[in-house]
């Protein structure tokens, strides 16, 4: 793993040597020995400072949650420990989370269940009053969408300079090819973001051998130019240079030196699809040594020939220059600065599905490419959005030269939101004393700020861009968010129980386990935790097919504006997709689309299954053990029933899983006997009783303000009316459509059907959502 992670995250902080020096010193022509002496003092020591001891001892070790990186991470062990977070959202990595994976080996694609308990007791002298809470939970929550609109605005442009600077240098022998340098750029962008559906695990085994050469021709680089040109500038390890280069050259050489640290986000955020240790392994031991020893290397020839500040990489190459081992390095090079967009790619990839497990980023289709490593994931919709933004932004910029003024103020700002959610996490997470986070902050925040002062001096310059590009990102994420609680905030308003719904057949209300069966283990087994009931049921299922199975008596008596109505049961059997999140989070609700639906056609079906699918954490899941199913407690013939799949093969609902649900329901047998068929398939392979296959389709529009502007006096509603027209147009406008693109397809999928059969029905029945 460790060798794999070298192709797939350092390819940016593996090229830094190509143009940090030349930038430090780019309005120096001349630099003199001293001056050199302070680079490479200062470019050791924030290196160290910040990469190493920051990230690798740190941020890598406190960081992750759950194996995941990035800000939301740690925002997520923050949010879980205190809990809060987004509304009605399981955060990964807690205790019952775990738990749950144990027992089951199952969880949601996008979980929807209670938010954990807090890990504070009411002693607990850490723990906060629910003002500081308030306060934490909304300022992590935008520190932690502003980090990753940030990553995502880095990888915009790092593609593009590390591609543009990596094509630009076939036109310093070859001036001609100047004309093509932004179009060729262009067609390797393309092709890389092609590439990415093999997944990072295929396409490590390709560039993992590239950049792994290419450091240690670095390090080789490095000991021959010291020791041949200048050997003594190893003592520029002694911090005094730096101080004194500092002292000299004031706060604004920051935005040079920092070149250097470009890639450690995207470090910290690809931990999913390598794990911690390994990037730790990999840093300290091989990259840290080899790229420390190219940039004294590249000070040692420049104290020799201090004209060379200009393109000091390729003319501190050992060797002729033109010669075969010069070409050599070129080519290298050229791979390697190709290469380093890869880092940025996977990060975003992993930021994106982490913000759609919280429920903060609209549900696309995620790929996982490795059978063995579940967080080596690829996401086709952002892939192809990223390349396209990529390559207008190649054209806009048309040169490396215009990206690296525009390069370095958004890592800046991205390492201090880090350093403030670690510092906190620090606190209420591992209850570290506070002084001891304190100094964390002071110290590292102090540099990351030190860093922003500095880069905002190239925000004219074009930083203006990443910066435009993040505020545009972050107000997405937020808004998407802000319309997502409005929808949970009603699905948990107008969620009705079983009870409420119906006058049960049963008065048994205790708090017991439930009876749940997997359709191939015996019924002895323990019950199922994806079907258990949750904290806030209350419900207790008799075993299937056992003496306790209450008789249907033709109808069901439901409740509706006080009145009780009795609905028929008719001879079908029913199968709703659920999607709303009340019916995943109260396992004793159900989807508020089933009271609609039972008015409006006033029947209901003799057997009625919800179903819900989950994503296990096995590469595979074998279709004879991709059922579970539960009883409803209360109405006969209600059931729940849990699709499993593997997170590399998604199990489709077919005729024979189908015939295996129906044939484990003792209900089953009336229906056979009313259409007198022994079993529910014919020898055509066509059911013989009628189905009516269920998807849920929601329609969101904006509350009205009718009733409230009756109340109003003629100033307010002239206040209000510029908000209530902004809110209407953008909920009914913009996030009901992506709404619907991100939910209506989510279970179409399970039933495999090209045209409907004979005895079978697909109903896509709408629901009216005003939020």
């Amino acid at each position: 793993m460790s060798y794999c992670s070298v192709g797939a995250i350092y390819g940016d902080i593996g090229t830094s040597p190509l143009y940090t020096l030349s930038t430090i010193f780019s309005d120096n022509p001349s630099p003199t020995k001293s001056e050199v002496y302070g680079a490479a003092s200062c470019i050791f020591w924030l290196f160290t400072i910040i990469v190493i001891f920051k990230y690798a001892l740190i941020v890598l070790s406190v960081g992750p949650n759950n194996n995941e990186g990035g800000q939301i991470a740690i925002y997520s062990k923050i949010a879980r420990t205190l809990k809060f977070g987004p509304e009605g959202v399981k955060i990964p990595g807690s205790k019952e989370y775990a738990r749950e994976l144990a027992d089951s080996d199952d969880l949601l694609s996008l979980t929807r269940t209670n938010t954990n308990v807090s890990s504070f007791s009411k002693l607990d002298n850490k723990a906060p009053n629910e003002t500081v809470k308030n306060i934490l939970s909304k300022f992590t929550l935008g520190v932690c969408f502003l980090g990753c609109s940030l990553v995502f605005s880095d990888g915009l442009l790092t593609p593009t300079t590390s591609v543009l600077s990596a094509v630009a240098g076939i036109a310093v022998p070859v001036p001609s090819f100047s004309d093509k340098v932004m179009p060729v750029s262009c067609a390797i962008l393309i092709v890389l973001f092609i590439s990415q559906r093999f997944g990072s695990g295929k396409l490590s085994i390709l560039f993992s051998p590239i950049v792994s050469v290419w450091l240690v021709c670095l390090f080789v680089n490095g000991v021959i130019s010291v020791h041949k040109y200048h050997p003594a500038i190893m003592r520029a390890l002694n911090p005094y240079y730096a101080v004194h280069f500092l002292n000299k050259h004031g706060v604004d050489s920051f935005s040079s030196l920092m070149l250097c640290l470009t890639g450690c986000e995207a470090m910290f955020a690809d931990v999913a699809h390598f794990g911690p240790l390994s990037i730790q392994l990999t840093l300290t031991t091989f990259v840290y040594p080899c790229l420390i020893m190219c940039y004294f290397g590249q000070a040692a020839y420049l104290i020799k020939d201090p004209q060379a500040v200009s393109n000091v990489f390729y003319l501190s190459i050992p060797g002729q220059t033109g010669g075969g081992y010069y070409w050599f390095m070129f080519v290298m090079a050229t791979l390697a600065t190709v290469i380093a967009s890869q880092a940025l790619i996977l990060g975003v990839f992993c930021i994106l599905k982490q913000l759609i497990t919280l429920d903060c980023f609209p549900r696309m289709k995620t790929v996982c490419t490795s059978d063995k490593h579940p967080g080596q994931i690829f996401i086709p919709v952002a892939n192809w959005v990223l390349m396209i933004c990529v390559v207008l932004t190649t054209v806009g910029f048309k040169n490396s030269n215009n990206v690296t003024a525009a390069y370095g103020l958004g890592i800046s700002i991205d390492f201090i939101l880090t350093t403030t959610l670690i510092a906190i996490c620090m606190i209420y997470v591992y209850k570290v004393n506070i002084f001891v986070s304190a100094a964390f902050f002071l110290g590292f925040g102090t540099l990351d700020a030190l860093l922003i002062i500095s880069g905002m001096r190239k925000v004219p310059h074009g930083a203006w861009f990443p910066l435009m590009m993040a505020v545009v990102s972050f107000t997405f994420i937020s808004f998407w968010r802000w319309g997502r609680s409005l929808k949970v905030n009603y699905d948990l308003t107008f969620k009705k129980s079983v009870d409420e719904l119906f006058v049960s057949t049963t008065s048994v209300k205790a708090v017991k386990e439930a009876v749940v069966f997997n359709l191939n283990s015996s019924t002895d087994k323990k019950p199922d935790a994806d079907l258990a009931p949750d904290n806030e049921s209350i419900t207790s299922v008799p075993s299937m097919g056992s003496s306790e199975e209450v008789p249907d008596p033709g109808f069901l008596e439901m409740k509706h504006e006080g009145n009780i109505i009795k609905v028929p049961r008719v001879n079908h059997v029913g199968i709703m997709y659920c999607t709303s999140s009340t019916a995943l989070t109260n396992r004793n609700c159900l989807p508020q689309l089933f009271e609609h639906i039972t008015y409006s056609f006033n029947s209901v079906p003799k057997i009625f299954i919800l179903i819900e699918p989950r994503v296990s954490t096995l590469p595979i899941v074998e279709e004879e053990n991709a059922l579970g199913i539960q009883k409803i407690e209360g109405i006969p013939g209600f059931y729940r029933c849990v699709i499993r799949s593997g997170f590399m093969r998604q199990n489709l609902l077919t005729k024979s899983t189908l015939r295996q649900l129906l044939l484990s329901i003792p209900a089953i047998d009336e229906l056979r006997s009313i259409y007198n068929v022994s079993d529910v398939l014919d020898e055509k392979n066509q059911f013989t009783i009628p189905i009516v296959h269920l998807f849920e389709r929601e329609y969101l529009t904006s509350k009205t303000f009718e009733a409230e502007e009756e109340e109003e006096s003629r100033f307010k509603r002239i206040i209000k009316s510029p908000w209530r027209i902004v809110r209407k147009s953008l909920i009914n406008y913009i996030f009901s459509p992506i709404n619907g693109i991100s939910n209506n397809s989510t279970m179409d999928f399970l039933l495999p059907r090209k045209k409907v059969e004979p005895n079978q029905e697909l109903l896509y029945v709408g629901n009216m959502i005003t939020i």
